[in-house]
C-alpha cells in the first residue's frame, strides 16, 4: 500500500526532518538514509516501521540540520569554574581586587570556538520522536487508503452476486429455448412426420441435466459469503486469494455449460470484477 508520513522537530540550533514513504510491493523491504553519527541506530529505526508495515517498499529519510544562527563561541563551564577559583584565591593572598575584562578571557582557554559541525548526542530523542510521528501519519494515510480498497472490493463483490443472480434466472431459460429450436429443427428436418413427444421431453431433460449450473452458483455465493469473512480480519493473505480462484473457476465452469449469449457475457463481466478484486488484494496490508 502507498503511504507517507513526515514529522519536523528542533532541539537549541538543531533541526530534524523525518519522511517516510512506502509503495506497494510483494515483500517488505525497507531503506534508511540516517544523519552522520547515528547510523548506528538503524537496525532500531527498521525495527519500529517493521512493527508498522507488513509488506512494501519502504524509503525512510532522516535529516539532521544544524541552524544558521548558531553561537560560533562556547564556554567552557568546567575551565571557567578553575579559573574562577583561582582568581578567587589570589585576591585573597594578595588582598585587592582583580579586573577581567573580556579580552583577558581569550588566554585562558576559557572561550571555546564551536568548530564541529556533528550533531551532539541529545539529538538522537529528537530523532526517535520525530519518527515516531512519521510512522503514525504513515499508518494513518494507509489506513485512510486501506478503507477505500476494502470499499471498493465491497462494491465490486456485490456486483458479482447481481450478476450471479441474472445468470440464474437467464439459465431457467434455457431448456425452453432448446425446446422450442429442437421443435423447429425437427420439424424442418422431418416434415409431416409425427414427432414422439416423450422422446422430445427426455432429450430436453438431459439437456437441462447438463446444463444445470445450481451446484456452481450455490458454491459461487457462499464462497462470497467467505470473502465477506475474510475482509473482516486484520490479514486477508492466502485464504482470499484462495477463494478469488475458487470464485473465477465456478464462473467458468457456468460460461462453459452454457450456450446462451446473455450468460456468456454475463460471465465475461464477473470474471473483469474478479480480476479487479484481485489486484485490490494484492495492495492491501
Amino acid at each position: 500500500m502507498t503511504g507517507f508520513g513526515s514529522a519536523d522537530a528542533q532541539w537549541e540550533s538543531w533541526s530534524c526532518q523525518v519522511e517516510i514513504r512506502s509503495v506497494n510491493q510483494r515483500f517488505l523491504d525497507i531503506r534508511c538514509r540516517l544523519p552522520l553519527g547515528f547510523q548506528t541506530l538503524e537496525a532500531d529505526f527498521k525495527k519500529q516501521i517493521k512493527a508498522a508495515c507488513t509488506r512494501g517498499k519502504v524509503d525512510c529519510s532522516i535529516r539532521l540540520e544544524k541552524g544558521e544562527g548558531d553561537e560560533k563561541l562556547k564556554l567552557n563551564h568546567e575551565r571557567a569554574k578553575i579559573f574562577n577559583e583561582l582568581l578567587g584565591e589570589f585576591e585573597e593572598l594578595s588582598g585587592r581586587k582583580v579586573n577581567v575584562e573580556a579580552r583577558d578571557l581569550s588566554s585562558t582557554n576559557i572561550i571555546e570556538e564551536n568548530k564541529s559541525g556533528e550533531p551532539p548526542e541529545e539529538c538522537e530523542k529528537v530523532i526517535r520522536d520525530s519518527l515516531a510521528k512519521a510512522i503514525e501519519g504513515l499508518q494513518e494515510m494507509k489506513l485512510r487508503e486501506g478503507q477505500a480498497m476494502h470499499d471498493d472490493i465491497k462494491t465490486r463483490l456485490v456486483s458479482c452476486e447481481q450478476i450471479v443472480n441474472k445468470i440464474e434466472e437467464l439459465s431457467q431459460e434455457e431448456p425452453g429455448l432448446y425446446r422450442e429450436r429442437l421443435q423447429e429443427r425437427l420439424a424442418q428436418l422431418q416434415e409431416g412426420t409425427k414427432i414422439n413427444p416423450e422422446r422430445l421431453e427426455q432429450e430436453i431433460a438431459l439437456f437441462a441435466d447438463r446444463l444445470d449450473i445450481t451446484e456452481e452458483v450455490v458454491r459461487f455465493r457462499t464462497h462470497l459469503e467467505h470473502m465477506d469473512d475474510i475482509l473482516a480480519q486484520r490479514e486477508v493473505g492466502k485464504k482470499a486469494e484462495f477463494l478469488m480462484q475458487e470464485l473465477n473457476r465456478e464462473v467458468n465452469t457456468i460460461a462453459s455449460k452454457s450456450n446462451h449469449a446473455e450468460i456468456s457475457q454475463s460471465s465475461v463481466e464477473i470474471k473483469s470484477e474478479l480480476e479487479k478484486v484481485r489486484e485490490q488484494l494484492q495492495n492491501i496490508e
